[in-house]
């Protein structure tokens, strides 16, 4: 996360840990961070716990969730 803050495509607002979003299916889920791209290419990875269910633990890719990372001078 460090260096990086999380985008909702829709919106173009911004996404903090904690936050509530919807999966593409519609699934309820909470933000618990994400992991910026580690190459060209790739993506990166939102984590997310399904809502009402703290002990589960989900990764997708970002546009699961309606999201992009950005990251460095992007911001």
């Amino acid at each position: 996360m460090k260096n990086s803050i999380l985008i909702n495509t829709e919106t173009k607002r911004i996404v903090a840990v904690g936050d509530k979003l919807q999966t593409f299916r519609g699934e309820p889920v909470v933000v618990t961070g994400w992991q910026p791209p580690r190459h060209i290419g790739s993506t990166g990875r939102i984590y997310v716990t399904p809502e009402g269910y703290p002990a589960e633990f989900q990764a997708f890719f970002p546009s699961v969730c309606g999201c992009e990372i950005v990251t460095g001078g992007a911001q």
